[in-house]
C-alpha cells in the first residue's frame, strides 16, 4: 500500500486530519497535500511517516525494498522556486539514453547516474555528458547538456543522433544543417566531418539546455 493508501485507512479509522498529523510529527497540509497526490519532497518528512507506519523509509516512498544503486525513481511531483518550477531530470550515460527515447511516457524506474533539480521542462527531459570534442567551442567534453526527445527538430537545432547501426556508442551530438536540399550532422569543430542524415539514423531528441557545470 503505498503513502496516499495508508493515511487513508489511517482517516477511515475515525482519526481527523490534524490527529493524524500530530501523531506523525507533520503539518495538517502535508496530509492535505497527500491526499490530492502532492508527496513530500523532503526526506525527513518521509522518515516521519516511515516511523509512524514502522516502515523502512526507502519502501515507503517506492513502494518495495529500497532502490539498488544507480536505480532512481522519477516523479511528476515539481516545487515552485525563484526561477520557476523545479524538477528531477535523470543524468544519463550514453547507453542509457533509450530509457527515455523509446516509450511515450517516462519509466518510474530509471537506471541513471544521478537525479538533476532542473528548470528545464518537459516530462521526458534528461541530461548527458558531453562525451567529445567535436562540438566544441559550444560544447565541450564533460560539460553536461538537457535534451528533450518529445520537440521536432529543424535545420539549425542541436541534436542527439542515432547512428546507422543503431549502438549506443556511435550516437552523435550535432547541430542539424540544410545544404542544397539535404540534410547534414554538422560539427562544430572542423577536425570532424560532415554527414548526411539517413533513413536509418533516429533522431533522439533536441538539446534545449546548452550546458551545465556539477
Amino acid at each position: 500500500m503505498n503513502l496516499k493508501g495508508l493515511v487513508h485507512r489511517e482517516l477511515s479509522e475515525g482519526l481527523t486530519e490534524e490527529e493524524l498529523a500530530s501523531a506523525i510529527g507533520v503539518s495538517a497540509q502535508t496530509i492535505a497535500n497527500i491526499l490530492i497526490d502532492k508527496l513530500p519532497q523532503d526526506p525527513t518528512i518521509w522518515k516521519s511517516f516511515a516511523r509512524y507506519f514502522r516502515m523502512d523509509a526507502d519502501f515507503l516512498r517506492v513502494g518495495g525494498p529500497p532502490l539498488p544503486e544507480g536505480v532512481f525513481e522519477l516523479t511528476e511531483n515539481t516545487q515552485h522556486s525563484p526561477v520557476g518550477q523545479m524538477r528531477k531530470a535523470p543524468l544519463l550515460r550514453w547507453d542509457q539514453i533509450d530509457q527515455m527515447v523509446t516509450c511515450e511516457d517516462p519509466p518510474r524506474l530509471i537506471h541513471a547516474e544521478a537525479l538533476l533539480e532542473t528548470d528545464v521542462p518537459g516530462r521526458r527531459t534528461f541530461a548527458v555528458h558531453v562525451r567529445d570534442n567535436s562540438m566544441e567551442p559550444l560544447f565541450s567534453e564533460g560539460e553536461i547538456i538537457f535534451v528533450n526527445p518529445d520537440l521536432p527538430s529543424e535545420p539549425g537545432h542541436h541534436v542527439l543522433v542515432e547512428s546507422g547501426d543503431g549502438g549506443p556508442e556511435g550516437t552523435l551530438l550535432r547541430q542539424l544543417k540544410e545544404i542544397g536540399g539535404q540534410v547534414i550532422l554538422h560539427p562544430l569543430n572542423r577536425r570532424y566531418e560532415d554527414l548526411p542524415v539517413t533513413n536509418r539514423q533516429r533522431i533522439l531528441g533536441r538539446v534545449v539546455r546548452l550546458r551545465k557545470n556539477l
